[in-house]
């Protein structure tokens, strides 16, 4: 019969120090109390800076850069001219094709 060797250990109670005995009744309070106002001071929304300048500070990250945003009467005309080259071209092929 196999016999596994087993070891009982008793887990101490405290997590990081490993201290056991009562817990410091003024330590307690003050770390909960702090805990509370850690927790009350991100669910409230602050008073003393305006949304608005954070709001200012990040811009839009869905708007494209300046340099990059156009026009539409640019857009208009960049399609415009695009078509006239397009044109040209055939034209000239068309014309090659027609003395060969």
């Amino acid at each position: 019969m196999i016999r596994f060797q087993t070891q009982r250990t008793k887990l101490p109670t405290r997590s990081a120090a490993g201290r056991q005995g009562r817990i410091n009744t003024t330590a307690f309070a003050a770390s909960v109390a702090l805990v509370a106002h850690i927790l009350s001071a991100c669910s409230s929304p602050l008073q003393s800076v305006p949304v608005t300048s954070a709001a200012a500070l990040y811009p839009d990250l869905n708007d494209p850069p300046p340099s990059v945003a156009m026009r539409a009467d640019q857009v208009a005309q960049i399609k415009a001219e695009l078509l006239t080259v397009r044109d040209d071209q055939e034209r000239a092929a068309a014309q090659q094709r027609a003395l060969h």
